[in-house]
């Protein structure tokens, strides 16, 4: 007949029956406690992370006010850095084709004929009826972008017809001319007598008369 039995050789003189001896031994409680603080470490090595990532959690849930907030404000400076580049971008065109239309009228106007007004009218809401006076009839409704050019010119008055032949000539090629044509149409023209401009009486003659020549553009509502 043969018995099994445990030599511990870490305790020289002490023999192990069971494994439970680990624990109900002499030796159990200094045992129980070291594989107690075992298992408590194995548990704040595998809670760390997850109180790592709910702190953060909470730290970016923290923060969502502030980021909402932020974000109203960043959105309320690009709509109005949106709105200044539309104005610049309209008023760089403006000043295009305003620089297209002086080009055409020093290319098309006559030497004879001197130019006193160029002048960009903008159509804006008709004036208040005066008390006692019945309203006036409603307007044709315009687009937003329509206005009118008001062109004044001067020129000696001559026998026979070269003066409305020159105005003919200046209004017919003005208004082929591309940078006019395509914005602008003629509204109406109007001749009378004009004054010479300033200085211009000591060079055309202190005598000598002059008319004047107006011209009203409208322009396209494209």
């Amino acid at each position: 007949m043969t018995g099994r039995f445990a030599v511990d050789l870490l305790h020289p003189g002490r023999v192990a029956q069971t494994w439970q001896d680990w624990f109900v031994g002499t030796q159990g409680r200094r045992r129980f406690l070291f594989a107690l603080s075992g298992c408590v470490v194995v548990l704040i090595i595998a809670a760390v992370p997850w109180i790592i990532t709910s702190l953060r959690l909470s730290g970016d849930q923290g923060s969502l006010p502030r980021l909402r907030a932020d974000l109203a404000g960043r959105d309320g400076e690009l709509r109005l850095l949106r709105a200044d580049l539309q104005a610049l971008s309209v008023e760089a065109k403006r000043q295009v084709r305003w620089a297209e239309v002086m080009t055409a009228l020093s290319q098309q106007i006559p030497p004879t004929l001197k130019l006193t007004k160029v002048e960009a009218l903008r159509a804006g809401p008709p004036p208040a009826p005066s008390p006692g006076q019945p309203p006036p009839p409603t307007p044709t409704p315009v687009s937003a972008g329509e206005g009118e050019l008001r062109i004044e010119a001067i020129t000696p008055l001559k026998p026979g017809s070269p003066n409305m032949l020159e105005i003919a000539q200046f209004m017919a090629g003005l208004l082929k001319d591309p940078a006019v044509n395509k914005r602008f149409q003629l509204k109406n023209w109007e001749i009378k007598p004009g004054t010479p401009a300033s200085g211009g009486g000591q060079a055309q003659g202190e005598g000598e008369k002059m008319i004047q020549i107006i011209i009203v553009l409208s322009e396209l509502g494209r």
